[in-house]
């Protein structure tokens, strides 16, 4: 059996500007007469038209986009800035500052001073994963669980484990978190980490004038329901001397990229540190945002910044 066939076809490019939409075409009923040029007239206008009205559809439709986007940056942000601390407390025995610098895209940089107890203070830096709200979901249910396991708590590696399983059930596949805790102890005068997979805190001391990584054992949160995670996860004791200095920061530190799309890195920012440690706190983080924004230049920031610097008085 034989379908029926058109006498004649018209088509046309749906064109806008230099933007290929589609295709418009019409055939003629079978059996009918061949198309006319008044037809052809007809048909071109009405695919101009066509082009025309499904441009201003796409248009319409990424503005939509962008509104939903810059709203969902914009709560993102909100929710980061309620959670990040405003100020360092004040602690015997040390002297911290911290600070983050957010990127356009927000993303789930976190730090945060918690009081374990009258003598020890609790210092926590994290990033989570992924960009906008999600993250920062993320990001305020860690704060909140990392503060309820902290109070009263000496053992940084127990505090992350209990994050961690209570994290993990609310955790996507495609997320994760790393973070490093600490605590101050300013009656033993000592420091004692524990690091989740997050970038290694940077250790400066005073009397060789060397600045070298604190790479304890770790791996990020959110990955593992507990068992791994429980074993690669353990306290290292940090010992501080007058004048020296630990250094926590995010990694849009050393991924922080110039305009040939050169890395900060991490021998950079050892140089920062080194440089200013004698400053104090302040000014390791003052120096290390600086010679940052020196070294990108008018390059866009890709990442946020987190930097925490604690110097032993």
């Amino acid at each position: 059996m034989s379908s029926p066939k058109a006498e004649s076809l018209m088509a046309a490019a749906l064109r806008y500007g230099q933007q290929d939409l589609g295709v418009l075409a019409v055939a003629n009923a079978p059996n009918g007469p061949p198309f006319s040029q008044g037809d052809f007239v007809v048909f071109k206008s009405i695919a101009e038209q066509s082009a025309f009205a499904l441009y201003n559809a796409i248009i319409y439709s990424m503005a939509n986009e962008k509104k939903r986007l810059d709203h969902d940056l914009e709560i993102a942000r909100d929710i980061q800035r309620i959670l990040l601390p405003a100020d360092a407390p004040a602690i015997n025995g040390f002297q911290i500052s911290g600070i983050n610098v957010p990127a356009r895209q927000v993303s789930g940089d976190y730090f945060d001073y918690i009081r374990v107890d009258d003598e020890r203070l609790g210092v926590a830096i994290a990033d989570v994963s992924g960009k906008g709200v999600p993250a920062s979901l993320i990001m305020a249910i860690c704060r909140s669980v990392l503060r309820t396991e902290a109070a009263r708590n000496p053992s940084p590696a127990d505090v992350l484990r209990k994050v961690n399983r209570q994290l993990y059930p609310d955790i996507k596949e495609d997320m994760f978190i790393s973070m490093a805790y600490l605590i101050l102890d300013h009656e033993h005068n000592g420091v004692t980490l524990a690091r989740a997979g997050h970038d290694a805190p940077l250790l400066y001391k005073r009397r060789a004038k060397t600045v070298t990584p604190v790479k304890s054992p770790g791996m990020v949160v959110g990955i593992d329901s507990g068992n791994v995670f429980d074993r690669l996860t353990s306290d290292f004791a940090v010992a501080l001397e007058r004048d020296d200095c630990l250094v926590l920061y995010t990694d849009g530190v050393t991924e922080a990229l110039n305009s040939e799309g050169d890395e900060f890195g991490l021998d950079r920012m050892a140089q920062s540190v080194r440089g200013s440690a004698t400053g104090g706190a302040p000014a390791i983080v003052k120096k290390v945002i600086e010679d940052v924004r020196t070294f990108t230049g008018a390059n866009p920031q890709n990442d946020d910044i987190t930097l925490i610097a604690i110097h032993k008085t």
